[in-house]
């Protein structure tokens, strides 16, 4: 039992408050004890119940728990401030201990990394238990359970993570996966996955928590299994602007003060015109606003998001460009390492490879900077210039990616000597110290990941000329598909893989509002934004050479037809690049009228390409 560390508030109970009897917990005995911890209960815990009993959800308490005993799989449906997401997952735990945890424990899937810490620092204070203890949460790098969380929260691919190790997820005896709505790409698979594990653990429940526009697709799609629908307390009204100024953030501020002025008691939610749109095709996110139909927006008022299936055939194709996958499609030998890296699959392939170059420190240090929310403060106005000096004495000449680590680094050394507050000067070098703190941090948790699995770490050798050769074979290894090339010498970048001309972002050592630096032909990206000015962020040099010696070969074949890719072609194979010309040229000489000629000349071409 964990000995709880409440408020100063005594542990008795109030006398006006009605001590709760069976009405509130159908499989708990004891109710002057806390079931899950065996202390008194706290006087906090009877002003948090008397809340929660109000709550739409409670109006179905009695109903679901039965449900919950007799069925496999129920689906619960309602909208946001019912309070599903905080009382459901209580009594699944409730319903585990009914049967003393013999068939495992319970786990709430949430989309967002944030609710999943929200959500079970409340449950815990409703719960009357220390957070990290009988509820905890699990999301990416973090990690805040022990052997006696019996409810944990986690983000839905932290759970699919999971199932790599434990396929039918024999730790749990409830799975709520919450959101459904949000369709994101692991809680879709979750959905499918768990509907195959259902017919192999007849002891497992699951509960899906969606709203209800969603409710028609999951009931089609699981078949006869109970609903259970929560009302609202009050419908929300909808009020539609109907200005046409571009400016849409004044518009909206100007709606909602007009509603707080004419308007009653009652909250306001705003849906501003949002840019969260990731576009598969071009592997970049979009800034572009577009319209949307009024479909979408009635969808978008019950929290719902739409889903986008090439999202999925686009990672499945990356896998395969990263020999993640072998030919049947399972995870390979590699992809099987990547997936014990709480990274994305492109970085975790570049800090694998980075143990082959001997570049792991600097590596674990690139991967803590890109994961880790950016290290680059917001200038106050008019101090636009001071911020670019003070970045500029970090700049390296290699790129962002080194620039990085000379952040990193100084930031190391600022703490280790102490003569002045690593808070203090991140304030001086308009640097984030809580990024900088969070980057810390994550470097440590990989470092730590890297040695469970038995991953060689080198010595760190930042500064020679073969160190930076060897991170840059690293990073290629893993982003090899995100290259682009100069194409008049002034900055106008052509991204190989979707043809698109980018800039690289003011903030960047080659951007424009650094010093002149030598712009380089050829780069490697991290990131790709879709918008009025597309920018590449975190830039850095590669040579042409260093890409055709760490890309796979079929991914070479695949990319589009480029003066790019010629470039590159006649690099590998200046023969059969030369004679591929001639022959193009033979056939844009052909009479218009001789189109099977012309077609047969083409497809020689064609079949020139490095396969």
């Amino acid at each position: 039992m964990s000995e709880r560390n409440n408020s100063a508030e005594p542990d008795v109970y109030p006398e006006s408050e009605e001590c709760p009897g069976e009405d509130s917990f159908a499989f708990g005995e004891d109710l002057e004890l806390n079931q899950f911890d065996g202390l008194p209960f706290s006087s906090r815990y009877y002003t948090l119940l008397e809340e929660r009993r109000a709550l739409p959800v409670w109006k179905v308490k009695r109903e679901f728990e039965d449900a919950l005993v007799h069925n496999q799989m129920l689906i619960v449906s309602g909208t946001a401030k019912t309070g599903r997401s905080t009382q459901i997952p209580q009594w699944c735990a409730e319903f585990c201990l009914s049967a003393q945890y013999q068939h495992g424990m319970v786990v709430c899937t949430q989309t967002n990394q944030q609710q999943a810490i929200d959500l079970a620092l409340r449950v815990a204070d409703e719960m009357d238990v220390n957070i990290g203890h009988e509820v905890g949460y699990t999301i990416p790098l973090e990690t805040c359970c022990s052997s006696d969380t019996v409810l944990r929260y986690c983000t839905d691919d932290m759970l699919l993570r999971e199932m790599m190790s434990d396929p039918f997820l024999e730790h749990y005896g409830v799975i709520i996966i919450d959101q459904a709505h949000e369709r994101t790409v692991s809680t879709d698979l979750l959905l499918g996955l768990l509907k195959d594990i259902l017919l192999h653990r007849s002891e497992l429940r699951v509960v899906v928590l969606a709203v209800p526009p969603m409710t028609n697709k999951l009931l089609n799609h699981y078949g006869s299994v109970p609903l259970i629908s929560l009302e609202t307390s009050r419908p929300a009204e909808v009020v539609h602007s109907n200005s046409g100024n571009k400016d849409y953030f004044y518009s909206a501020l100007r709606l909602v003060l007009e509603i707080h002025r004419t308007k009653g008691d009652g909250d306001v939610v705003v849906f501003l015109a949002s840019a969260q749109v990731y576009n598969p095709r071009i592997r970049a996110n979009s800034e572009v606003l577009q319209p949307i139909s009024q479909c979408q927006a009635d969808t978008r008022k019950q929290l719902s998001g739409p889903t986008d299936p090439e999202s999925l055939m686009q990672a499945l194709e990356e896998l395969d460009y990263l020999a993640a996958l072998d030919d049947d499609g399972n995870l390979s030998e590699i992809g099987i390492i990547i997936s014990e890296i709480p990274l994305d699959p492109q970085m975790a392939k570049a800090l694998l490879a980075s143990c082959e170059f001997d570049c792991v420190s600097e590596m674990l240090t690139i991967a803590a900077m890109l994961t880790a929310p950016s290290c680059f403060l917001e200038p106050p106005a008019g101090m636009t210039h001071e911020a670019v000096q003070c970045h500029r004495k970090f700049q390296h000449p290699e790129g962002d990616h080194f620039t990085l680590i000379n952040i990193y680094g100084a930031f190391k050394q600022t703490q280790r000597e102490q003569y002045l507050s690593a808070e203090k000067w991140c304030q001086d070098y308009f640097l984030d110290y809580s990024a900088l703190k969070t980057a810390d941090d994550i470097r440590s948790e990989l470092t730590d990941t890297l040695i469970r699995i038995e991953l060689p770490i080198s010595e760190p050798s930042f500064g020679t000329k073969t160190n930076a050769l060897n991170i840059r074979r690293a990073l290629l290894a893993g982003f090899f598909m995100q290259i682009a090339r100069d194409v008049d010498g002034s900055g106008n970048y052509f991204i190989l893989t979707h043809k698109h001309m980018a800039q690289v972002h003011p903030l960047s050592s080659y951007g424009a509002q650094s010093h002149k630096l030598r712009l380089p032909q050829w780069v490697l990206f991290h990131e790709y934004t879709l918008s009025e000015n597309n920018c590449m962020r975190t830039v850095s040099e590669i040579s042409p050479q260093q890409f055709l010696q760490m890309a796979p070969v079929y991914f070479f074949y695949n990319l589009p037809s480029s003066e790019s890719k010629d470039i590159l072609q006649d690099m590998l194979d200046p023969v059969g690049s030369r004679k591929c010309k001639d022959e193009k040229q033979k056939a844009t000489s052909i009479s218009t009228d001789a189109n099977s000629g012309c077609t047969k000349a083409l497809q020689t071409y064609d079949r020139c390409a490095i396969q």
